[in-house]
């Protein structure tokens, strides 16, 4: 089996400004920023390592020689792992066939595909092959109902999912008007849908003194505009700027704060010692990204 990033997040959690403003840095020193920058990146690494999650948007690929079906020994302590024994089968007890994907919350599903007995590509229909559940963390997909996994050819990586997750969805936006109008502008823009109503959303540069603007959108205008509307406004107008979007579809808002607090604690800590060390690792950070980590029992 082998886990591969094949798109890695476009921007970090925390605006480079909102980390000045909680190290006490002056915004228009920017001798510091690459230091800064970098710490946080290595911040963030640790604290999606340490919670086994993953915060803004990315695509992983997982890899594996065959379908799962396995016996679970508990008594024994062990796992024996088949690819005979997989699909409908798992009404014995003990059987596992369930392909869990990692880092969750995951967010969608990009390709489901793998090699068949004689060797050719085949994807598989999300409508008729498998079911995804994309809720349950760890996200599953499982054969419908009745059916088993198809047979795989006998080599490896025979089975390729590619997946994407993350808490945050990057969304270039331009905002302006009162209440503040604020509309995404890419080619491919993202259309703001009713659910989003509710969802956080972080916007640097759109607060006062050019800091993040942290706020939720309140409503979203009718087709075929679609514009959010946000709950407080900007500070002033701005073009083209990567926003972060929370929860979109799925994950949890109310970790968004702690992930934030947490990196920013750690870069603080490291910020001080001038240099990443993930054996200096505070109490209180590890506190606060606590209820935010996968248990999986």
């Amino acid at each position: 089996m082998a886990l591969i990033l094949l798109n890695p997040p476009v921007v970090e959690p925390v605006s480079l400004a909102e980390l000045k403003d909680f190290l006490q840095v002056d915004a228009g020193d920017t001798s510091q920023d690459d230091v800064i920058l970098a710490l946080e990146m290595a911040a963030r690494a640790w604290a999606e390592t340490y919670t086994s999650r993953r915060f803004v948007q990315q695509t992983w690929r997982l890899l594996m020689d065959f379908f799962p079906g396995y016996i679970d020994l508990k008594l024994a302590g062990q796992k024996v792992s088949s690819p005979f024994v997989s699909g409908s089968n798992a009404v014995l007890v003990g059987i596992r066939y369930a392909i869990v994907l990692p880092y969750p919350p995951v967010r969608s599903l990009v390709l489901f595909q793998y090699l068949d007995a004689n060797g050719n590509v085949t994807v598989m229909n999300p409508a008729t092959d498998f079911t995804a559940d994309l809720q349950s963390n760890p996200a599953r997909l499982t054969p419908p109902f009745g059916r088993m996994w198809p047979v795989a050819r006998v080599v490896v990586n025979a089975i390729q999912v590619d997946f994407t997750m993350g808490y945050a969805m990057p969304v270039v936006v331009s905002a302006g008007g009162s209440p503040p109008n604020l509309s995404a502008v890419t080619a491919n823009a993202y259309m703001f849908a009713a659910a989003d109503v509710g969802r956080p959303i972080s916007i640097p540069a759109a607060g006062p003194s050019g800091r993040t603007l942290n706020t939720v959108i309140a409503s979203i205008s009718s087709p075929p505009d679609s514009n959010a509307i946000l709950r407080d406004p900007a500070a002033q107008g701005y073009s083209n700027q990567t926003a972060l979007l929370v929860n979109a579809p799925s994950g949890n808002p109310a970790h968004w704060g702690l992930i934030k607090s947490g990196i920013k604690m750690l870069v603080n800590r490291w910020f001080d010692i001038r240099m990443a060390d993930e054996n200096d690792i505070p109490a209180q950070v590890k506190a606060v990204l606590a209820p935010v980590r996968d248990f999986r029992f």
